[in-house]
């Protein structure tokens, strides 16, 4: 068996699933997973071989399922070379799938061949052939999990011919001679024969003792043709009361039950469903040769389901030496299956290894066929030839449990998860838990028909304790439509309590997202694992990966960190992301590194060192002082400025240790027009930028100039100061380091003015203020102005936002100015300094109009 819903080798079926790749989305959102220095493996093999199907890091095990006429192989590639070798397995027979899988507590490598086929007198039986490899990737061993011998079932066979008068003499021959040639073919058989003539009455021509004694061919020569009615179901009754029944007719306890009815017309008899009904509960097989018969539906319904395979018709009597063989085949397979009859299949097709996950000494191999593909999981101890079956009891037919299988550990109980996405038409996942033995503590279902919930599982131990934090569940084949998603992972927190409790979801444009999903060892040096997950038919199938970083609270962030589209890669990579692996760092190099399988090539992705900076700005002084500030032309130099960077690696890696870094300072950042400047203010510079190279553990500093006009309105509010930075440079040159995705870009500062207030950091002013007249007396009329002279002292510390306010006769107003009832000015807005004295000529202009003065 193999599944092709989630993605096929046949492009036809392919072609109806793609979709091109919007392009409003950026062929690749960059972080450390290095994009320009990668390798690809094309395998040494036509593409048709599907090399890359599946991937395994250690050292780099690759599949081609359909190498060697179909029948699979597997390459070992190095981080060194693009070229792969092919290991010497032999028998290998994958059949569109092969299941790879690493204990990387003993480095052993099992890989199965999970539909090898061995045939019993015909009939294919789909088990497993599995072969463990060792640390070179030698095999060492092999053998087969969840194993169907070929066991031949007894079978009890009676034809029951018919011997009315409708049949002539040389009719009635060719039936004793059908029956002869059937006996003949199964003589070495495990099955025996016993014969009956129906008409009116019934005659036993032989028992099956008579053929264990070998009197059967005598007998039948010599029995003569009965010549009457036709009477079937009474024969029928005939056959289980004398033949099945009957002790001494020499059948066999357990055997299988079946009856031959060869007949030329229709039944003279009463139907007796009462009988048939008795014949179906007792598993007895009917198969129905009706020769010239009038109206076949009367035949038919004696027939056992399905009854139109297991009723045939012939014109005449001449048909029968056609039929042989059509009936040969359906003896064969009852003899070969314990479960011939409406029964169910248990290891015939298992298919155990379709998926694989090791524990520290344990093998569990997923087995989507078992028990009439209810499916199963199969457990054995490694170097050890006993195995454990391990089922959900309540699980429905067809529903391919142990698709994907994955193990995990909780308070130190052993915990394995297993998808069956056919369930329901909808899928489920499976969560196992072993105490005294293996039971069933949670089931996941789908929200969706068809959207294959449960394909492909991953466990997370998010901080590599060796306890499982979250479960993530793959649905490819989810659909939306708006707004359009195809594919969808569900990620799921294991509490405490062993429950798993749903976190986040998330879904991709298209591509059937999550028909891959891997744990990664840490990429960004958080120390927590981060996860692949694989849509290989997205961008019209040419494939692509997400990467989400670990999150501690949903298991990993909603937000993709890098989305490496093939099409970035190489213009000739199709189904990028079928598979993926990234446990390990394989160059040594104290980074991770990803395998990526696709159809035909399969490709080694680097990651790139990742760094941290923290920013910081210091200014000489820790005020602007005010002394110079006169409003007299001319620029104040404030002093200098300088703004330091230091850098700390998160990763561990043995090469890279510095990057290039752009920054921008920008002065008084927050208003529209700056009261700072970066140079004298006839350039009027508040921005610049500049490029500085960083190195792990050193603190690099710049230093700027910061130059003020002398008259400046507002010396209340502080210079806002803002320092952005971002990474430059070469960032494709080989394992180039790069700042860390959640760095912190950008740093603050407020520059104050000065301030001359007492001692405990409190301004308390005495302001006065005196005013005099510059004619003794004001003459009421037109045009005569008044002259006040005003004079405001501060002798105490600075005062902020003084405002002088004038209250004054209607029959005054400012000169030239429109009558007010009272004007307000101010004075230095904001601050009127300490021990500064202020003088002010107001003018006010007198009128005679309509106002009343006395």
């Amino acid at each position: 068996m193999y599944d092709q819903h989630i993605y096929s080798l046949d492009k036809k079926m392919t072609n109806e699933y793609s979709v091109a790749f919007p392009p409003a989305v950026s062929v690749s959102l960059a972080f450390n997973i290095d994009t320009e220095n990668h390798l690809i493996y094309n395998g040494s093999t036509p593409e048709e071989d599907y090399f890359g199907y599946k991937v395994l890091q250690y050292k780099i095990v690759v599949s081609a399922p359909l190498q060697r006429n179909k029948t699979g192989g597997t390459f070992k590639c190095s981080s060194e070379s693009t070229v792969c070798k092919a290991l010497d397995i032999k028998g290998m027979f994958v059949s569109y799938r092969l299941t790879s899988v690493l204990n990387v507590h003993m480095f052993l490598v099992v890989i199965c061949s999970p539909a090898w086929v061995h045939e019993c007198d015909g009939t294919p039986y789909f088990n497993s052939l599995c072969h463990q490899l060792n640390d070179q990737l030698t095999v060492t061993s092999q053998f087969q999990s969840a194993f169907q011998e070929c066991v031949k079932k007894s079978v009890d066979l009676v034809f029951l011919f018919d011997g009315s008068r409708s049949m002539e003499t040389t009719h009635f021959n060719e039936n004793k001679n059908f029956i002869k040639n059937i006996m003949k073919h199964f003589a070495n058989a495990s099955i025996q024969f016993a014969a009956v003539q129906f008409s009116t009455k019934f005659r036993t021509v032989f028992t099956f003792k008579d053929f264990q004694n070998r009197h059967a061919f005598d007998k039948l020569e010599k029995e003569p043709h009965m010549k009457a009615l036709t009477n079937t179901y009474g024969a029928m009754q005939y056959v289980v009361e004398n033949l099945f029944k009957n002790p001494t007719a020499g059948g066999v306890p357990d055997a299988i039950k079946v009856i031959v009815i060869i007949t030329d017309g229709n039944p003279s008899d009463l139907k007796k469903p009462r009988l048939l009904k008795e014949l179906d509960n007792d598993a007895v097989i009917r198969y129905i040769i009706a020769v010239s018969a009038l109206k076949i539906e009367n035949l038919m319904h004696i027939a056992s389901d399905p009854k139109v395979n297991n009723t045939f018709y012939i014109e005449n009597y001449n048909g029968l030496t056609g039929l042989l063989n059509n009936l040969q085949v359906k003896i064969f397979n009852i003899e070969g299956s314990k479960n011939a009859f409406g029964g169910n299949l248990l290891k015939e097709v298992s298919q155990s290894g379709f998926s694989a996950v090791y524990t520290k000494n344990t093998l569990v191999l997923g087995s989507v066929g078992s028990n009439s593909w209810r499916g199963s999981l199969y457990e054995r101890k490694v170097n050890s030839k006993n195995e454990t079956e391990i089922f959900d009891p309540h699980m429905e037919k067809d529903s391919y449990m142990g698709y994907s299988v994955a193990a995990g550990m909780k308070n130190g109980v052993s915990l394995y998860f297993s998808g069956a996405p056919r369930y329901s038409h909808k899928g489920q996942v499976v969560f196992f838990r072993k105490d005294a033995a293996w039971s069933v503590t949670q089931r996941l279902d789908s929200e969706q028909i068809g959207s294959y919930y449960g394909a492909e599982i991953c466990v997370l131990d998010l901080d590599s304790d060796g306890e499982t934090d979250f479960l993530l569940v793959g649905a490819p084949l989810f659909h939306q439509t708006q707004p359009r998603r195809e594919g969808k992972i569900y990620v799921y927190a294991l509490t405490a309590a062993t429950q798993l409790v749903s976190q986040v979801n998330i879904t991709a444009f298209t591509g059937r997202f999550g028909s891959s999903i891997t744990s990664l060892r840490d990429l960004n040096g958080d120390s927590l694992r981060d996860v692949a997950v694989g849509a290989p038919l997205e961008d019209e199938q040419r494939g692509a990966i997400y990467i989400y970083l670990g999150q501690e609270k949903m298991g990993i962030q909603q937000k993709f960190s890098q989305h490496i589209q093939a099409r970035k890669l190489s213009d000739n990579l199709q189904h990028f992301g079928v598979s993926i692996d990234g446990r390990m760092d394989m160059e040594q190099n104290g980074l991770t590194d990803i395998i990526v399988g696709g159809h035909g090539k399969a490709v080694l992705l680097r990651t790139r060192p990742v760094f941290s900076v923290s920013a910081n700005i210091n200014f000489e002084h820790p005020e602007i002082n005010i002394d110079n500030f006169d409003c007299s032309n001319g620029d104040i130099n404030l002093g200098k400025l300088t703004v330091c960077f230091q850098m700390t690696e998160k990763t561990n890696n043995t090469a890279t240790k510095a990057i290039t870094i752009t920054y921008e300072l920008h002065l008084d950042s927050v208003r529209p027009k700056s009261r700072a400047f970066l140079s004298k203010t006839t350039e009027a510079l508040r921005k610049t930028s500049s490029v500085l190279d960083l190195k792990v553990k050193e603190t690099t500093c710049a230093k700027h100039d910061i130059y003020m006009p002398k008259c400046v309105t507002d010396t209340l509010s502080p210079v806002a100061i803002k320092l952005k930075f971002s990474q430059s440079g070469n960032q494709s040159s080989n394992l180039n380091g790069i700042l860390d995705v959640e760095n912190k870009n950008f740093a603050t500062m407020e520059l104050p003015f000065e301030k001359t207030c007492g001692s405990n950091g409190t301004c308390v002013s005495r302001l006065k203020l005196n005013f005099s007249f510059t004619s003794r007396a004001l003459i009421v009329m037109e045009h005569e102005y008044l002259n006040v002279i005003l004079t405001l002292s501060n002798t105490k510390d600075d005062s902020y936002n003084t405002t002088l306010t004038f209250y004054y006769h209607k029959g005054l107003s400012f000169s030239n100015l429109d009558v007010l009832q009272e004007t307000i000015c101010s004075v230095s807005l904001p601050v009127f300094r300490s021990k500064t004295e202020v003088w002010y000529r107001d003018i006010y202009k007198s009128t005679t109009q309509k106002i009343m003065w006395l």
